[in-house]
C-alpha cells in the first residue's frame, strides 16, 4: 500500500504513524504534504519518511490520498487535487461536517470516502467509521479498512448520515470521557486526594472499567446494576444523577453534536 497524508497534524500524524508501525506501509512508501516546516520534518524525521510542502504529480505513484487538514482550508485545497489526481487513485477525506458531494464537487474525483476516526487512533486504540462512494470498489473498501484497522478499530457504514452520528459519538466521545474524568478529578481532590492521586486513581478507574465492559460481553446498563446496591454508596450517586437528569443531558448533548454535523456537511 502506498499512502500519500496530507496534513501533518493530529489526525494526519497518527494515522501516519499508525500505518508505519503496523508495517502496511513502509516508510518509503509514505508521503507527508505539509505546508508547516516545522511539522513536516519532525514527523518525517520520525517516520523517515518523504515529504513535501506541496501536492504535485510525484503524488501519482499513491494508492491513497488521505486529507487531513482544517476544514477552514479545504475548498482550497480540494480544489487544487482537482489538478493532481488521478483516475486510479482513492481520496480518504476525514473531514467532519464536509460532505461527499462536497468532497467529490471541489476535487473533481468521484472515488471518494469519507471517514470519522477520533484522538485514541494515536495509540492505535482508535474508532473509526467509513463511508464510500459508489464508484469505490470492494477491493478498494478493503485497502480502506486495513488502513483504519491498523489505527484501531473500524467498519462500513451504508448512510452518509450515520458518518453525522459517527461523528456526534465516536468523534466527540473523548470528549465526553474526559469531561467525565475532568469532573472525577475535581471530586477527587475536594474529598482530599492530591491532584497526582486524583488523576491515577480515576485514570485506572475508566480504564479498568473500559476493559471490564470490552471482555465481559454484557451491556453497560448491567454492567452497572452489579456495582449499585440497594441503599449503597453507588445507589446514593445514582440517585443524584437521575435527580439532576444527567441521562437526559448526556443523550440531548450527543443528539446536539449530530445536528451540528448535519447542519455543518449542509453548509
Amino acid at each position: 500500500m502506498k499512502l500519500a497524508v496530507i496534513g501533518a497534524g493530529n489526525m494526519g500524524g497518527a494515522i501516519a504513524t499508525a500505518v508505519i508501525q503496523a508495517e502496511l506501509v513502509l516508510p518509503k512508501n509514505l508521503l507527508l504534504i505539509e505546508p508547516d516546516e516545522r511539522k513536516r520534518e519532525n514527523l518525517g524525521n520520525q517516520l523517515s519518511c518523504a515529504s513535501s510542502n506541496q501536492f504535485d504529480d510525484l503524488s501519482e505513484n499513491f494508492d491513497l490520498i488521505l486529507l487531513a487538514i482544517k476544514p477552514q482550508i479545504s475548498g482550497e485545497v480540494l480544489t487544487n487535487l482537482r489538478f493532481h489526481l488521478h483516475p486510479h487513485q482513492l481520496l480518504l477525506s476525514i473531514l467532519a461536517g464536509t460532505s461527499m458531494e462536497s468532497l467529490q464537487q471541489l476535487s473533481g474525483h468521484t472515488k471518494v470516502v469519507r471517514i470519522m476516526p477520533n484522538t485514541p487512533a494515536q495509540l492505535a486504540q482508535g474508532m473509526s467509521v467509513f463511508h464510500a462512494a459508489k464508484e469505490v470498489n470492494s477491493t478498494e473498501k478493503t485497502l480502506v479498512k486495513q488502513l483504519l484497522d491498523s489505527c484501531g478499530k473500524c467498519f462500513e457504514v451504508q448512510s452518509e448520515t450515520m458518518i453525522d452520528a459517527a461523528t456526534a459519538i465516536s468523534g466527540s466521545g473523548p470528549a465526553y470521557l474526559f469531561y467525565l474524568g475532568e469532573q472525577m478529578v475535581m471530586a477527587a481532590i475536594e474529598l482530599g486526594f492530591s491532584e497526582s492521586e486524583a488523576s491515577q486513581i480515576v485514570q485506572q478507574t475508566i480504564f479498568g472499567s473500559a476493559q471490564l465492559w470490552l471482555h465481559s460481553g454484557e451491556s453497560p446498563g448491567t454492567l452497572r446494576q452489579r456495582v449499585t446496591s440497594p441503599g449503597g454508596t453507588t445507589a446514593a450517586a445514582i440517585e443524584k444523577f437521575n435527580d439532576l437528569k444527567l441521562s437526559l443531558g448526556i443523550q440531548q448533548g450527543i443528539h446536539q453534536a449530530f445536528l451540528r454535523a448535519v447542519e455543518l456537511s449542509k453548509t
